[in-house]
């Protein structure tokens, strides 16, 4: 009787962790298919001081540019993009168009990305704090030498 025990409940767990795999690839299929679905604009950046992933006050210094938020980010399935400059640029040395590479981790809830898409000296791993059809929320602490660390939150819109 307890070889049946052992064998029904091997037999249940394994059942349960594959249930669990095709849940984790089925919601970071639907995250592709959001940040996919066509390009994001640079809408709003902030800092987050309470840590619930939200934007509590302005970045001191620093607002997304007229220059900057006519930019596209273009996120392809195959994880690569590209970053169009728009109509104006901020820099006139800039290419027009810069292609990266990006992917998710940790079952979509991290947005991995070794270019600097999201401005300037920030790549890596940037937390996905919310992401729909309309909004894609990123989040990173970002390390100031002068000033310490901050918890920046940067949304994209379509």
């Amino acid at each position: 009787m307890k070889k049946y025990a052992l064998t029904a409940l091997a037999i249940g767990s394994i059942i349960y962790g594959c249930k669990k795999d095709d849940d984790d690839k089925d919601v970071t299929k639907e995250r592709i298919q959001f940040v996919t679905s066509s390009s994001w604009k640079y809408d709003t950046v902030g800092i987050d001081t309470n840590k619930d992933g939200k934007p509590d006050q302005p970045l001191t210094g620093f607002t997304v540019e007229a220059c900057d938020k006519d930019n596209t980010i273009l996120f392809k399935s195959d994880s690569t993009g590209t970053l169009d400059e728009g109509p104006s640029k901020c820099n006139s040395s800039d290419p027009q168009k810069t292609p990266f590479t990006w992917y998710f981790k940790e079952n979509g809830t991290i947005l991995y990305t070794p270019n600097q898409i999201f401005g300037t000296d920030v790549s890596g791993d940037f937390k996905v704090g919310e992401i729909t059809t309309s909004r894609l929320r990123v989040i990173k602490d970002v390390t100031y030498p002068i000033f310490g660390t901050f918890t920046i939150v940067l949304d994209l819109k379509h």
